[in-house]
C-alpha cells in the first residue's frame, strides 16, 4: 500500500466515515490513477478535467456514481495536496 493511500484511509477514519464510503474514495482514486498510470500526486487539473468528460462520455458513469468520483478524488488533492497545489474544480453538470 502506497503513503498516499494509507495516509488518505487514515484521513478518512478520522473523518468518521462509513467503511463503504471509504472504499468508493479510495477506489475512485485507483480507477484515476490506473487511468492515467501514474501517482494521483502527478495528475494535473487539465488530466482531471478529460478524466471526468471520459467518466461521463466514455464510461456513461451515472450522476451519481459521478458525484462518489468526484467526492473521492477530491479529498486527496484537498486533503492531501493543499500545501501549494492548485484544487480542482468540479465537473460542470
Amino acid at each position: 500500500m502506497t503513503q498516499l493511500r494509507q495516509r488518505m484511509i487514515e484521513c478518512l477514519q478520522l473523518r468518521g466515515l462509513s467503511e463503504r464510503t471509504q472504499e468508493s474514495y479510495v477506489q475512485a482514486v485507483r480507477l484515476l490513477a490506473e487511468h492515467y498510470h501514474k501517482s494521483p500526486d502527478l495528475i494535473s487539473e487539465e488530466e482531471l478535467r478529460q478524466y471526468f468528460l471520459y467518466l461521463k462520455n466514455v464510461r456513461k458513469y451515472s450522476r451519481s456514481s459521478t458525484t462518489i468520483a468526484l467526492c473521492g478524488i477530491k479529498f486527496v488533492f484537498l486533503r492531501q495536496r493543499s500545501k501549494g497545489k492548485k484544487k480542482p474544480n468540479a465537473p460542470p453538470r
